[in-house]
């Protein structure tokens, strides 16, 4: 575990001071493959609370579809955050709110402009500036589910990073340069713990208004990847999280996103 464990720490502590939310512990490692496999590893001895683990080297990170995310000392953030979930249904939109939390937190920091292109991509000037990937533990007789959110962020050098896809950075973006990396990572941490209690009381369905500023693909042309069929983007249905299209034959489809890719037409 690195020093700034207890940094990170104080600073989130102060963040959430005077409210009712549950501050998760927290772990700043120097290296690790997937701040994601290793929070799930650990749930089996973690206790009954919230976790959170922040890499400053990610070396085999997950997207969707196994594609990896790498987080370079200082260029990016990747961290992950481990709750606990004993008994209920986890709503399916639950993905969706965090990447709302994400943008909100980097709202925070002077960020503007970054939209959330369904299911999971951090969108700014039609470059990835991020992802989110959210993986669950079910429960057993004896033990707590788990609930892990994972997030990465390109802090600066995305340029660097060799991808064929557009890709950017908050340096290139955040009046002053980009955050400081304890302030970003505490920002993050501290808006999906005020949003995690929400969303699984009631899904995304209160940040029905966020959802229609930040939503990339409303009111778009889109093209299904895994079928060439095009439609138009009208929205992310609350209820479930998919993607509502209309169709060019004018059908109304509820796009899964375990079960497709989708491309903007208009932002590739």
């Amino acid at each position: 575990m690195a020093p700034e464990s207890a940094r990170l720490k104080e600073r989130l502590d102060g963040l959430l001071a005077g409210g009712e939310m549950v501050a998760p512990t927290v772990e700043v490692l120097e290296s690790v493959d997937s701040t994601n496999r290793y929070l799930l590893e650990m749930a089996a001895t973690a206790g009954d609370g919230p976790q959170a683990c922040v890499a400053m080297n990610q070396t085999a990170g997950r997207g969707r579809r196994g594609r990896t995310w790498h987080a370079r000392p200082g260029a990016s953030l990747a961290l992950s955050l481990a709750w606990p979930v004993s008994r209920g249904r986890v709503p399916p939109s639950y993905p969706v709110g965090v990447g709302v939390g994400v943008i909100q937190a980097l709202e925070s920091l002077g960020l503007e402009g970054v939209r959330l292109k369904w299911p999971n991509d951090l969108m700014l000037d039609g470059a990835k500036l991020g992802g989110i990937l959210v993986e669950q533990r079910m429960p057993g007789p004896d033990r707590p589910g788990w609930l892990v959110a994972g997030i990465g962020l390109n802090r600066e050098a995305a340029d660097t990073l060799g991808l064929e896809r557009a890709v950017t950075d908050l340096a290139s973006h955040v009046p002053g340069g980009a955050p400081e990396w304890l302030e970003l990572a505490a920002r993050v941490i501290e808006q999906q713990c005020r949003l995690h209690p929400v969303l699984l009381r009631e899904g995304i369905a209160p940040l029905d208004a966020e959802l229609e500023r930040i939503d990339l693909l409303r009111g778009q042309a889109i093209e299904v990847l895994d079928d060439g069929a095009h439609a138009r983007a009208v929205g992310i249905d609350p209820a479930s999280g998919c993607l509502v299209a209309v169709f060019d034959d004018g059908a109304v489809r509820h796009l899964h996103s375990g079960e497709v890719s989708v491309r903007g037409c208009e932002h590739g």
